[in-house]
């Protein structure tokens, strides 16, 4: 609450001064604008990625899309950033290769010249009781989920601080870092470990400008979460799965699933001047999940 002193100051400011109100509107229309900024975004083929690559292209950004699946894969997500006229270049890559990330930094500064922000998106995760967890699956969720992001994350800001020129960090935890569902515990230890990493890091680098945040979505439609029942699945699978998938909905207070445009949105408000004072912090997109 303001003080009788600030208040008086507010009321001036907002109310007495048309000046300053013109230029807080000037502002407000170019707080999105990523214009002249490159942004990389790895899993961006598809889904949350994909709706994530798109929103930042509308904005201005130039894009550089990193993902393990071919090319032709991505066609979508490409066709419609360049239809729209947006700049972007793609590199399929194995993150999990600590040698790729030189090559993601490298090429994309063959292609635009700089870095300005990060999306940390790529992952995986596969449900498996604790009684059936291997080793083999741990090494691969832990390698793409939270070691190739923090190896990424170092290289980018390397390049901003040389740069000088600060930049943003946003990382794709999950609801399932605060909450467990379930059948994920290999996941959930790689994305609580992403919600850490986003802190530590977030507090090491905001002297020079860098903001690091991160953000949990809850269930959200995508081509990786279609894919969950994996093949050979019987009618009876199909019937339970949707079956669970309407309870699931029916508790959230939203009503809905989430859309990959949902965490977008979320994204770019993290990319752009509209949360410069926002660092270390974890954005909850989830329907309302949190609340069940």
């Amino acid at each position: 609450m303001l003080d009788k002193h600030h208040s008086i100051v507010a009321f001036q400011v907002i109310f007495l001064n048309p000046k300053k109100i013109k230029k807080m509107n000037q502002a407000l229309n170019n707080l999105y604008d990523l214009n002249g900024k490159t942004a990389i975004v790895t899993g961006g083929a598809m889904g949350i990625g994909g709706g994530i690559a798109k929103r930042l292209a509308e904005a201005g950004a130039s894009i550089f899309i990193a993902d393990i699946v071919n090319e032709s894969e991505a066609k979508i997500t490409l066709d419609e950033i360049r239809e729209k006229g947006g700049k972007v270049t793609y590199l399929q890559v194995d993150l999990t290769q600590m040698e790729s990330i030189d090559n993601v930094i490298e090429k994309t500064l063959v292609a635009y010249g700089d870095i300005d922000i990060l999306v940390n998106n790529a992952g995986i995760f596969k449900y498996l009781p604790v009684t059936y967890l291997t080793e083999e699956l741990w090494d691969k969720t832990i390698n793409l989920n939270l070691k190739a992001l923090t190896f990424l994350t170092k290289a980018v800001v390397n390049i901003m601080i040389s740069k000088k020129h600060g930049g943003r960090i946003i990382n794709i935890s999950s609801v399932d870092s605060l909450k467990p569902s379930g059948y994920l515990a290999i996941y959930d230890a790689s994305k609580g470990g992403v919600r850490m990493v986003t802190r530590s890091f977030a507090k090491e680098v905001g002297k020079y400008g860098i903001t690091v945040n991160d953000i949990a979505p809850g269930g959200i439609n995508t081509p990786g979460a279609s894919k969950i029942m994996g093949d050979n699945v019987t009618p009876e699978e199909i019937n339970a799965m949707k079956a669970g998938m309407t309870q699931f909905i029916n508790t959230l207070p939203l009503q809905r699933m989430g859309e990959p445009e949902d965490i977008a949105n979320a994204a770019l408000f993290l990319a752009s001047s509209a949360s410069a004072y926002m660092t270390g912090s974890t954005m909850l997109v989830d329907g309302g999940l949190m609340l069940m």
